[in-house]
Parts: C-alpha cells; sequence; structure tokens
C-alpha cells in the first residue's frame, strides 16, 4: 500500500510538472555587452547538467560555455556592462528542438526508407543526406522569420 501512495504521488507531481513546463520561464544571469535601439545583447554563461553536479571537479566531464544572446529590452536604462536576468519560456526551448532535431530525424528516416525502396541503401543515404543539406539549408534562409517566434526578455538585476 505505501509503494503504491508513492507511485501514485510520482504521477501527480510528474503530471503537474509536465503541464506546468510548459509555460515554465528559463532564467539566465548576463552582462550587457551591446545596446542597439530596441535589442540588446548580453553574454550569459551557459552550464551543462553535469556542471551543477557536486563531483563535477572530480569527472572532467562538466563544461561550460560563454555565448552572447540577442534579447528584447524592456527596461529603460540599461548601460552596458549591467547585470540583468535573461528570460524565455520552455516551449519556446521545445519548439527549437522540434525544429532542428525531432522533424529532420523523422524525415530522414522517411528519405532514407523511399531511397532504399527505390535504389538500394547507397540510393537511401544520398537521399537522405540531400534532404538534410535542403532542409538546413531552408532554415538558413528562414532564419529571421523563425526567429521572430524564439525571443528572450532582459530584466535589471
Amino acid at each position: 500500500m505505501y509503494i503504491r501512495k508513492n507511485v501514485r504521488t510520482f504521477v501527480l507531481e510528474y503530471n503537474t510538472y509536465m503541464v506546468r513546463g510548459v509555460t515554465e520561464i528559463i532564467h539566465h544571469r548576463g552582462v550587457v555587452e551591446r545596446i542597439d535601439g530596441d535589442k540588446c545583447y548580453v553574454r550569459i554563461l551557459q552550464h551543462t547538467a553535469c556542471a551543477g553536479c557536486a563531483a563535477h571537479k572530480l569527472c572532467n566531464s562538466s563544461e561550460s560555455k560563454e555565448k552572447i544572446v540577442e534579447a528584447l529590452l524592456i527596461e529603460n536604462g540599461l548601460k552596458i556592462g549591467d547585470a540583468v536576468d535573461v528570460e524565455g519560456t520552455v516551449s519556446q526551448g521545445l519548439h527549437a528542438v522540434y525544429i532542428c532535431y525531432l522533424i529532420p530525424l523523422v524525415l530522414m528516416v522517411i528519405f532514407l526508407f523511399l531511397g532504399t525502396r527505390i535504389g538500394g541503401d547507397l540510393m537511401g543515404i544520398t537521399f537522405s543526406m540531400l534532404f538534410f543539406a535542403i532542409y538546413y539549408f531552408v532554415l538558413y534562409i528562414y532564419r529571421s522569420n523563425i526567429g521572430k517566434h524564439f525571443g528572450f526578455t532582459v530584466h535589471k538585476i
């Protein structure tokens, strides 16, 4: 009975997290590097999940990268060098994962299957590689239109 109650509690908490997770906000601290009109460029330090682990110094697999992020400037009075909080939503991150990874993977498998059915393994590989080149080229061409759906906001700390 005790295990059953804990499993039920876990499932309830997991479902609550998943429903709430789509609208949650992701925060990164950063420093303003440049301001251009209503856009602000912020330098953030991006950590991997391993960087937060207590044993990351013993493991050598943790890493972090500095990135410059373009964000929408909401508050007036920000200056270069100010510490800010960059915010984005989890749903934007999931949408980016779908566009960059999930959709190409599914379509690559389809093109691989079709190519092997039409002309063998070499044709399947050629179809899938050609698809990748065209897909990511189209993403590159329409990056400004796609970028309109993704946006970060900046708030002074």
